[in-house]
């Protein structure tokens, strides 16, 4: 389980990630409300991911340190006033930094925590080597449809082109039965 701790100096929005947080499966070691508890505290608890309202980490200088301090700890900016991320979402990114914070993840554990189910079919499809119109009959889609996922999933995984996506599908491929419409 990731061990995540919150920095923010406003109260109310730290007990509502905590919440949300602890809800969605990871541990929350401290919450603090300024710099020094921060330093304290990510030194003593050793987080996973810390996530720290920008306004608490107002210099390059104060990040250097913490790094320095705690290098292995992936560090989160957050805004916590006007965040329109849902819960859900929150908690899928804080794993994916988590999981991949050790580089001990494979591109399949990317997938599953970054991706959609429908993106996960659209990955494993391209995987075994399908044109978008295939993709497409297979998903019960339409081309267009494919390539703006195909562009999202890209962004999403940080791949530069098909053939990238293409790896991460060789590494989540099922039986081709596992598909409706394909043939």
């Amino acid at each position: 389980m990731p061990r995540v701790l919150i920095a923010t100096n406003e109260p109310v929005l730290a007990k509502g990630l905590q919440a949300v947080l602890t809800a969605g499966g990871l541990e929350v070691t401290d919450i603090c409300a300024d710099v020094c508890e921060l330093f304290v505290a990510v030194q003593r608890s050793r987080p996973d991911v810390a996530i720290v309202d920008v306004c608490i980490l107002p210099s390059e200088q104060l990040i250097a340190d913490l790094h320095r301090v705690a290098p292995k700890c992936k560090l989160v900016g957050w805004r916590g006033r006007g965040s329109t991320e849902s819960p859900e979402r929150l908690v899928e990114e804080i794993q994916l930094i988590a999981a991949f914070s050790d580089g001990a993840a494979s591109p399949g554990t990317l997938v599953d925590i970054a991706c959609s189910d429908d993106e996960r079919k659209l990955v494993t499809l391209l995987g075994y080597g399908l044109t978008d119109e295939e993709i497409a009959a297979a998903m019960g889609a339409d081309k267009s449809t494919v390539q703006k996922m195909l562009g999202s999933v890209s962004d999403v995984l940080g791949a530069d082109d098909r053939v990238e996506l293409a790896i991460y599908g060789l590494s989540k491929l099922k039986e081709p039965s596992d598909y409706e419409g394909r043939q």
